[in-house]
């Protein structure tokens, strides 16, 4: 029997820390997640009579991992399914990088970043510049770090390319020294082993590897001689050490997964940059052909040219090319050296050439491209389920559904979701829907029919601690009955969402970056059967919706409710958003717009195909009987399979 070979090797200090970060950042339930998606074994479930509690879980998960050899492939998937949980991607990144993650060291990580973490447009930013960063090597080699800034062109340092260069007849240009089957853009190497990038790359699914074009050389800039040394010249001409890269494809108008969703993209060259005063830096960087990293750091100076940006973040041979940006994401330099003696304290110093002067410069020089306009960003134009080109689940429709998750994250927006369909055909989709739409680590809490007929008003609010991975406060126990001076009424109101509220509140102090997290309530019913809610049950999760009780309102910020229904429920004042599939579903063209996405995700071209999409929807439903999504759906999959030949 051959030996399990994983993609990492960790060692036991780091295999320790993950457990400690996974236990510190992660929910039982998200650990159940990871290891069933991973080994087809749910250690939650495994483990449920003998692990009470988060860390023991985690333990037994990392453990698990090992002996199947998928440590690898279980950061890639943490870090691919972050989008709530930067802590975890931070954390992630530092046992990579042999940081021990004790309490103390934790802490300091979880501080230093607390600023950022916090920002929605820090969130925002992160995975969108992330996709546009990939690993440049040329000859089977990776030498340096480029980032998109078009459809198809990559920037990175001329010193990086330096050897497949040559100085043009005129003494002052560059042209290309090598074919562009020698030059390639690695996206998504975010994991080690580095990635093959010999013919067969393009099997390697944990990253994209796409080719240079034929002519892929744009425009170069000489780098400048003892760049970030005292001996460098003072007087910098166009010296800007970069390199503008042509791709065979247009990687950045593709999605950046499988299963659809925001593109790509590319990051747009700014005219002007303001360095005026002191501002945060983040560098994502490749260093020395690692898998992805950034680093956070502070701007310190133009250096005395006033052509280098000089700031104070870690990085390392391989990180030239990287693309140095503010926490909002917006480009200032692309990296390109060390300083060897910085002013000030001696601290280690970086520098990156400003990108608005490469950004003018190819504007007056470079022919053969103009700058594009930034990319149309549709990050729910997913079109599966999953990312599995070999089994997908593609989604039919639900776009309204969508919407409405992604709005509802935010702190001013409803926090109550209803969805009224036919009893048996949508409360499991809708379930994996929601956890798609907003990421694998996003908790959910659910409960079934079965579970809101039976429970207890406190049994429901532990249970939803419980799939929440939340401990409870020893301090402050729950109130099982209302007290003598109150009725039950207020009790149900006031007093349960107020100790739920002051629960979530503790643990968000100790987690941040967890919140908000989704209860999920199926009452659905056979037809004429009336939803059944245990006694004050109702009422309980009402107050919790927001609903008013003698002009008073239980805020509970960090939870969202979807609940899922056959008939309308009265709600009273609680402010929701519906759904309604009951109501003119537009089969074709969900059907239509779900193929769009696939074919242009696999790269498959169709004339018109809307329209095309559309026809084959419509005659497919008059051949069938049965749930019409679930039909289109499994279409939709067999056509995916036969245009990629399987």
């Amino acid at each position: 029997m051959n030996a399990v070979v994983d993609t990492i090797q960790l060692s036991p200090d780091q295999l320790a820390d993950l457990a400690a970060l996974l236990e510190r950042t992660s929910t039982n339930r998200n650990l159940g997640w990871l290891s069933a998606t991973l080994t087809g074994v749910d250690v939650l479930q495994e483990s449920a009579n003998q692990i009470g509690d988060t860390k023991a879980l985690a333990q037994a998960l990392v453990k698990l991992l090992v002996d199947k050899g998928v440590v690898g492939d279980a950061i890639a998937l943490l870090q691919r399914e972050f989008p709530n949980n930067l802590y975890l991607l931070a954390g992630l990144g530092a046992v990579l990088n042999k940081e021990r993650l004790d309490n103390d060291n934790l802490q300091a990580l979880l501080n230093r970043y607390e600023p950022f973490f916090n920002s929605a447009d820090f969130q925002r930013m992160l995975p969108r510049v992330r996709s546009t960063v990939c690993a440049v090597a040329a000859g089977r080699k990776l030498l340096g770090t480029g980032f998109l800034v078009g459809p198809a062109h990559v920037l990175t340092n001329f010193h990086v390319l330096r050897p497949y260069l040559k100085l043009a007849a005129n003494g002052m240009d560059y042209e290309q020294n090598a074919d562009g089957k020698e030059i390639c853009c690695v996206f998504d190497y975010r994991t080690e082993p580095p990635p093959r990038l010999d013919d067969a790359a393009i099997e390697d699914s944990r990253v994209v590897v796409v080719r240079a074009a034929d002519q892929w050389l744009v425009h170069a800039r000489k780098q400048l001689p003892d760049d970030g040394t005292a001996k460098a010249p003072p007087k910098v001409d166009t010296e800007y050490d970069y390199v503008l890269i042509e791709l065979a494809r247009p990687v950045g108008q593709k999605p950046a997964r499988v299963g659809g969703g925001a593109l790509r993209g590319w990051l747009t060259l700014p005219t002007k940059c303001d360095f005026l005063g002191e501002r945060k830096v983040v560098l994502f960087q490749h260093p020395g052909g690692a898998a992805q990293q950034f680093a956070i750091g502070d701007f310190s100076q133009l250096d005395p040219s006033a052509t280098r940006v000089w700031y104070r973040v870690s990085s390392a041979h391989g990180s030239s090319g990287g693309a140095a940006v503010g926490a909002n994401g917006e480009l200032l330099a692309l990296h390109n050296a060390e300083v060897d003696s910085p002013p000030g304290p001696p601290e280690k110093v970086n520098q990156g050439v400003r990108i608005d002067l490469i950004a003018d410069d190819l504007q007056n020089i470079a022919k053969k491209w103009k700058p594009p306009p930034p990319a149309d960003q549709h990050p729910l134009a997913f079109w599966s389920l999953n990312d599995s080109l070999a089994s997908p689940k593609p989604i039919i429709g639900r776009q309204a559904f969508r919407e409405a998750v992604v709005r509802m994250m935010s702190p001013e927006a409803e926090r109550v979701l209803t969805v009224l369909g036919e009893f048996g055909t949508f409360v499991g989709f809708s379930l994996s829907l929601l956890q798609r739409t907003l990421g694998s680590l996003v908790p959910i809490a659910r409960f079934t029919p079965q579970n809101m007929g039976v429970m207890t008003p406190p049994e429901f609010l532990d249970a939803i601690l419980d799939q929440l991975g939340i401990e409870r406060d020893p301090d402050d126990p729950m109130p099982m009955s209302a007290p003598p001076t109150e009725t039950v009424e207020r009790w149900l109101a006031i007093y349960l969402p107020k100790w739920l509220a002051r629960q979530l509140a503790r643990h968000e102090k100790k987690r941040p970056g967890v919140f908000p997290a989704w209860v999920a309530i199926d009452v659905t019913t056979p037809k004429n059967a009336a939803p059944l809610w245990a006694k004050g049950l109702r009422d309980l999760v009402t107050a919790m919706f927001g609903a008013r009780d003698a002009g008073q309102t239980v805020d509970v910020p960090q939870l969202r409710w979807l609940l899922m229904s056959t008939v309308p429920l009265p709600l009273g004042t609680v402010k929701f958003v519906e759904e309604n599939l009951l109501n003119d579903p537009r089969y074709a063209e969900d059907f239509a717009t779900c193929m769009t996405i696939a074919w242009k995700t696999i790269d498959k071209e169709v004339e018109n195909p809307e329209s095309v999409f559309a026809t084959i929807a419509e005659i497919t439903l008059e051949e069938i009987e049965g749930l019409p999504r679930k039909v289109l759906a499994q279409k939709a999959a067999r056509m995916v399979k036969i245009a990629r030949g399987k």
